[in-house]
């Protein structure tokens, strides 16, 4: 007992002589020094594909998906919960109820920044064990590891879409088998790398201006997407007519297109493709 006073004493004495002589404890040094300790606990950490891969064969993780929903549903890792930044708050009834079971992010690889965003969601909601795959789902297919995707249709010569056609505001267009929101990718693919799409059907890039200016489709408009803040200028988007929105692998545009208003949703399309441009010579592969 007396060891024990004993070493409090000089604890205390340690500490007041600290606070005595240090100005920026007075300045609030102490609540920011544990302020700092206490984010840096509850923090997220990279993995690299050897521990992912480790721990989906021990089903040791839950494995999120946090890229938009259709590039979720062209392929991703199995057994992953899809929870896209747009739709966090709507997917959290289905994350885990313990706070310290282990959260594995990804989404398209290290120029992705949507698995750091929902990482930091995951902490803002209290999980403390929130593990970033920054390969993400492209590193992870390169290794000829396992994927779930849905059933795609097999490709055939002479492409015929296998929808019918839809009107918007007197447009024909022909939707994705799969998914109303997008046009058939297929289809559409070779009209939008000649620059002869539909005419009204406005073709909007969503990339930010100097993506825009290093090369983008032909006859396209920029109206660049805020993916930190999840938001587009709606006002600046054309006002009448339907409206297809781009951007190099569609998960930037996907995004674009969760963020608007329902109403709007309705004239406005996606394509699931990647669109590689050099000035206005492009290249479209459908997934």
């Amino acid at each position: 007992m007396r060891v024990k006073s004993f070493v409090f004493l000089i604890l205390f004495g340690l500490a007041g002589g600290l606070i005595a002589g240090s100005p920026s404890i007075h300045s609030g040094g102490v609540r920011k020094a544990l302020e700092a300790h206490k984010e840096a606990l509850h923090t997220w950490r990279n993995v690299d594909l050897k521990e992912v891969k480790r721990r989906y064969d021990t089903h040791s993780a839950l494995f999120i998906d946090a890229r938009a929903f259709p590039r979720y549903q062209k392929g991703t890792i199995p057994r992953a919960l899809n929870v896209p930044l747009r739709r966090f708050k709507r997917m959290s009834k289905w994350l885990p109820i313990r706070r310290d079971a282990p959260l594995l992010v990804f989404c398209d690889g290290p120029k992705c920044g949507l698995a750091k965003k929902v990482a930091q969601r995951l902490v803002k909601a209290g999980y403390s064990n929130v593990l970033v795959y920054r390969g993400g789902y492209p590193e992870w297919k390169r290794h000829n590891l396992p994927i779930m995707a849905a059933p795609r249709p097999c490709p055939s010569q002479g492409y015929r879409p296998s929808k019918a056609p839809v009107y918007v505001e007197g447009v024909k267009l022909y939707p994705d088998p799969e998914d109303e929101t997008r046009l058939d990718a297929r289809w559409i693919a070779p009209l939008l790398e000649k620059g002869r799409f539909p005419k009204g059907l406005k073709v909007v890039d969503v990339r930010q201006p100097s993506a825009y200016a290093r090369g983008h489709l032909p006859g396209a408009l920029n109206f660049p997407f805020d993916e930190e803040k999840m938001e587009l200028n709606v006002s600046a988007l054309p006002k009448k007519g339907p409206i297809l929105f781009t951007c190099k692998h569609g998960s930037i545009s996907a995004d674009a297109w969760f963020s608007l208003p329902e109403e709007l949703q309705k004239r406005v399309f996606v394509i699931d493709a990647d669109v590689v441009c050099e000035g206005e010579k492009c290249t479209v592969t459908p997934h």
